[in-house]
């Protein structure tokens, strides 16, 4: 089976469940990924009491650097579809946001961060009569609208997550000398 749920009351065994399974496909030479929303997988980096108990290789994330590696991606991989709708868009101005792409894509401009976004989407807004012959109409109460949502993200730490790095899914997926796949935790306490 694909899928599987761990549930139980408090005190029965869930997290040991989870950290034996992942330390067994860890064994196994098999990378996992797992959401610590309440902090308590980080042991599983630290070697048991028993002599069979050992560490296993672990690498934590964090979206804000505090707690492990940053976790980033850029605007431009983050594409408009997904970013519209951690903006909270309506269908009117996550279309103006994936013209906003397309015209930077057309310009070979790379958006990596929200200050990027904020002054693409500012460009495209200054310069809105130019663009509309050939993208379409482009409202820029729309644009404006878009901006302060971008805003919002960043107050919330959202521009902590965009930026380079990014993340290269590859880099979850590794295995050691000795054939073990890496357990990578991410702290999402903070986050949560």
């Amino acid at each position: 089976n694909r899928h599987g749920l761990i549930a139980g009351a408090s005190g029965t065994g869930k997290t040991i469940t989870m950290k034996v399974m992942a330390e067994s496909f860890s064994d196994a030479g098999v990378s996992v990924f797992i959401a610590d929303v309440k902090g308590d997988l980080s042991g599983i980096a630290i070697p048991g009491q028993t002599e069979y108990a050992c560490a296993h290789p672990t690498n934590f994330w964090d979206v804000y650097g505090e707690m492990g590696m940053p976790l980033r991606t850029t605007i431009s991989e983050m594409g408009p579809m997904l970013l519209s709708r951690i903006l909270g868009l309506n269908q009117t101005q996550s279309d103006i946001l994936t013209i906003v792409f397309k015209i930077a894509d057309d310009e070979q401009l790379l958006l990596i961060d929200t200050k990027d976004l904020r002054a693409m989407l500012t460009y495209v807004s200054e310069n809105a009569s130019e663009y509309s012959n050939e993208y379409g109409n482009l409202s820029k109460q729309s644009i404006t609208t878009i901006i302060r949502s971008v805003i919002s993200l960043e107050s919330e730490g959202g521009d902590l997550f965009f930026g380079e790095p990014a993340l290269d899914v590859k880099d979850m997926s590794t295995t050691t000398y000795d054939g073990k796949g890496t357990i990578n935790i991410l702290e999402c306490q903070k986050l949560i």
